[in-house]
């Protein structure tokens, strides 16, 4: 097999595995009831989700130590085998995690578990795919990640349809984590015999590397202390911390967000949930492709645009099903254009040699992302009893992140015209 069709099917692999630790952003649909069986209610005894989100932003804050792992284990090893123990720690979390007895079970579990091993498979994955596609970054990268989105979309209604199929004497919720678990284990084990790395120095038959704009020249290789040097660096991490905040605030609380603001019934939150799923996927894909076309940086200033714009309408789209799942699909795509674009600018600025490594520590980002968006949401709808104030802020985050490219942009006009004079 010649390498042009070996790369596609490596892609493909990825993707499949990807898919299942797409099960993290299809939490919504299983926190009520796993928290109403764990008993862990507010004082009006309704389900407690700023327990939840605890849970939610463990296991996300989790992904970059895991990513750091496997870019470590993956230069002495190979990625075969950090994606292969990466997928048993995931579905083996995944799998405990239907014993649950307690908050601290999840945290355990679902949370440090399930985090770690999806961010070593995850982090190995990706990487694997940028290797492998240099004349096509942004689109691989946006593949590789859309899968997440895309596992969100058949986990959720599945995760749904289990509830009231669980065998005599299994307690429904517990049981669904067990099967996932399981299955979870059976299919990113066996995608990892499919994965490995390209040969070094492999570039596409005819290719011609072409610079990249405003960011580091083709042969740069930084390793992670000398990215950490990098001005360039830190404005990334914070574009990348507001672009993830808007949208891990509405995944981690799709579900009840749809059922308190536009008043739906649980079965129909789960449509909200799977059309997040759908958008977080497309916009991965989408915007890699994009940002292929106009550039990484102009790409993410009209992602911060637009979410901004659609956080400070949600207050007032939320009140009805149809508008609300425009405004949080919207809100998904951008989203997952952050997550498709990221690798691709880690790998324009700093190189793709220490890639694994290096994207794990501006991935860092999306963790403060996750602790602090899913607990503002959180503790302020049940402060208030409404998401109202949570949107407002996201939408001002957004706009931070829309500040900080355009500081990037212009440091990254002045070192090309660097570049040209010298």
């Amino acid at each position: 097999m010649n390498n042009s069709t070996r790369r596609w099917i490596i892609l493909f692999a990825g993707i499949l595995a990807n898919m299942c630790q797409g099960a993290a952003y299809a939490s919504s649909v299983f926190a009520k009831p796993l928290l109403t069986h764990l008993n862990i209610l507010t004082s009006t005894q309704t389900p407690d989700m700023t327990k939840w989100a605890m849970v939610f932003s463990f296991n996300l804050a989790c992904l970059p130590l895991g990513m750091l792992i496997s870019g470590k284990l993956a230069d002495v090893k190979s990625s075969r085998i950090v994606i292969f123990g990466g997928g048993i720690i995931f579905g083996l979390g995944m799998f405990l995690a239907g014993y649950a007895n307690s908050l601290a079970w999840l945290l355990v579990t679902f949370g440090i578990m399930m985090g770690i091993g999806s961010g070593a498979a995850y982090g190995a994955i990706v990487s694997t795919a940028v290797r492998w596609f240099p004349d096509m970054r942004g689109l691989a990268s946006g593949l590789a990640v859309a899968a997440l989105g895309a596992g969100t979309l058949v986990i959720a209604p599945i995760a749904h349809g289990l509830l009231g199929h669980a065998p005599e004497g299994e307690i429904p919720i517990l049981w669904i984590f067990k099967i996932l678990g399981i299955a979870f284990i059976v299919i990113i084990v066996s995608a990892s015999f499919l994965l490995k790395a390209p040969p070094e120095g492999y570039a596409p038959e005819g290719w011609i590397p072409k610079k990249t704009s405003g960011a580091a020249p083709a042969a740069i290789s930084m390793n992670w202390i000398e990215m950490l040097k990098k001005p360039e660096f830190w404005l990334l991490f914070i574009m990348y911390a507001c672009g993830a905040f808007s949208g891990l605030m509405i995944i981690s609380q799709a579900s009840p967000i749809a059922q308190k603001m536009a008043r739906l019934t649980p079965a129909d939150a789960v449509l909200i949930v799977m059309f997040i799923g759908l958008a977080n996927a497309l916009g991965r894909v989408m915007w890699g492709f994009i940002s292929d076309k106009i550039g990484r940086l102009n790409a993410l200033l009209t992602m911060f645009a637009v979410t901004a714009i659609a956080m400070f309408l949600l207050p007032e789209m939320s009140k009805e099903k149809t508008s609300l799942l425009i405004d949080v699909m919207i809100i998904g795509t951008c989203f997952g254009g952050y997550l498709g674009t990221f690798p691709s600018v880690c790998a324009d600025y700093f190189g793709t040699k220490h890639l694994t490594v290096n994207y794990a520590l501006l991935f860092s980002a999306f963790s403060v992302a996750a602790i602090i968006g899913p607990r503002v949401a959180g503790e302020i709808a049940v402060k208030t009893g409404t998401y109202i104030d949570a949107f407002i802020i996201a939408a001002i985050v957004s706009i931070v992140g829309t500040a900080c490219t355009v500081v990037t942009i212009i440091l990254a006009k002045l070192r090309a015209r660097k570049q040209q004079a010298a």
